[in-house]
């Protein structure tokens, strides 16, 4: 990502300037890795407002479960910016990205950056997170 999007986001967040895209709102994106056919996923649920949907493990009952959080959002040339904390937490920096062509999720870390490919995805998607998870490993 170059400066100049950087830049902007710190702007943007620093002012609560919201630029949000009416394309996303009521919709829905489920995300998968190598690993994971479903990993989670996103629900657009007002212009500047997102749920994100994270499947992770619970080691002590060996067991998935849906971890879920509300951010804030912002759209920047053809990236959605992903804040870190919820609006009303006042969003908080905006640390992760959806490339809005692909629909490829990004976070980039220290070592690298971790991705998630999503796609559109119609219907209760809480619901189909959920079932996709009913595995226990030992």
């Amino acid at each position: 990502m170059s400066i100049s999007k950087y830049v902007t986001i710190i702007f943007l967040s620093t002012f609560t300037i919201v630029l949000a895209s009416a394309n996303f709102i009521s919709k829905s994106l489920l995300c998968s890795t190598s690993d994971f056919s479903v990993k989670g996923g996103f629900y657009f649920e007002g212009s500047n407002k997102l749920i994100r949907y994270n499947v992770l493990w619970d080691n002590n009952s060996k067991k998935e479960f849906v971890s879920v959080s509300r951010h804030c959002y912002l759209e920047i040339d053809n990236e959605i910016a992903v804040s870190m904390k919820s609006p009303e937490n006042g969003c908080g920096s905006y640390s992760s990205f959806i490339d809005m062509n692909t629909l490829t999720y990004s976070i980039p870390t220290e070592q690298s950056v971790l991705t998630a490919k999503c796609s559109y995805f119609k219907g209760d998607i809480f619901e189909k997170i959920k079932s996709s998870i009913n595995r226990t490993y030992n």
